[in-house]
């Protein structure tokens, strides 16, 4: 992991792009370069990492359910999303829905993918967008569609977001 910083500190990565790398992707890439060079297969690396991720995930998903069972959470779920989605050093993100029923963007640039492009494992970049399903998905509340990621090979990241009746009422 120390490498991996060492790495991130001399490019060219702005300061809040180096934050996000160190507390939320280094430590898959670490994880997964480790096992590799312990003698397990990359197939099966990638597989432990997924699993832990896997892990972490369903940690974030049993929060997010939690808040969803606010009156009128969606709301404060679109604020939270448009914050965390302003700006183009983590993200470069086009918003294309913003109402009482619905949250929908386009990412065309993921600091994700191009940081695990960036030391060799573009292909690791999948477990974190298998992981938005983790914590987005299976909430009643909330219905989270998406039809491609960049790190799948799409041309983008389409996130669709959409506030669900639960029991006959609304959120």
């Amino acid at each position: 992991m120390k490498l991996l910083i060492e790495k991130i500190d001399q490019g060219s990565w702005t300061k809040k792009q180096k934050k996000r790398q160190k507390n939320s992707i280094l430590s898959n890439v670490a994880l997964c370069k480790t096992l590799i060079e312990a003698g397990i297969p990359k197939e099966q690396s990638y597989e432990l990492v997924k699993e832990y991720s896997f892990h972490v995930a369903g940690k974030f998903h049993g929060i997010l359910k939690a808040l969803f069972y606010i009156p009128g959470f969606f709301r404060l779920f679109r604020f939270f999303m448009r914050k965390g989605m302003a700006g183009t050093e983590i993200w470069i993100s086009d918003i294309l829905t913003d109402n009482s029923r619905e949250y929908s963007m386009d990412v065309l640039k993921c600091l994700w993918f191009d940081t695990c492009s960036h030391f060799g494992c573009p292909e690791l970049c999948e477990i974190f967008c298998l992981c938005d399903h983790i914590v987005f998905g299976n909430i009643g509340k909330l219905q989270f569609d998406r039809s491609q990621t960049l790190g799948m090979g799409g041309d983008k990241c389409d996130f669709c977001f959409r506030s669900k009746k639960l029991h006959g009422i609304a959120d």
